[in-house]
């Protein structure tokens, strides 16, 4: 939830203000929030109860590398239509969300094993 706030913030930092300086560490802060999204993810995976392991991990690699091969295509294609800032400030948005499912999921899914 803290990673992904810090990279909504980042995101914030690079679409509205114009300082190349302040600009670059709103890209370290987007760097820093992300990375452990990942590592998070697939500790949770170990511990939902509602998906065999092995095909949780299956459908999370999927997902991600469905973003990673789809990602900048649609950003690409949003920047053309509208504006990069606009697009940017999307995935600030989205980044937000992320942020919101990070505290509505645990309560539900992410229950310990041992319980």
């Amino acid at each position: 939830t803290g990673g992904s706030l810090l990279a909504a913030f980042g995101m914030l930092l690079i679409t509205v203000v114009p300082i190349w300086q302040l600009t670059l560490f709103g890209y370290a802060l987007v760097g820093a929030g992300c990375s452990n999204v990942v590592p998070i993810l697939y500790s949770a995976v170990g511990r939902q109860r509602y998906m065999p392991e092995h095909l949780a991990v299956s459908a999370i690699t999927t997902l991600g590398y469905s973003g990673i091969l789809a990602g900048p295509a649609v950003l690409g294609f949003n920047a053309q239509i509208t504006d990069l800032s606009l697009t940017l400030a999307i995935v600030g948005g989205l980044l937000a969300v992320v942020s919101v499912m990070g505290m509505l999921i645990p309560a539900t899914l992410l229950q310990n094993r041992s319980s």
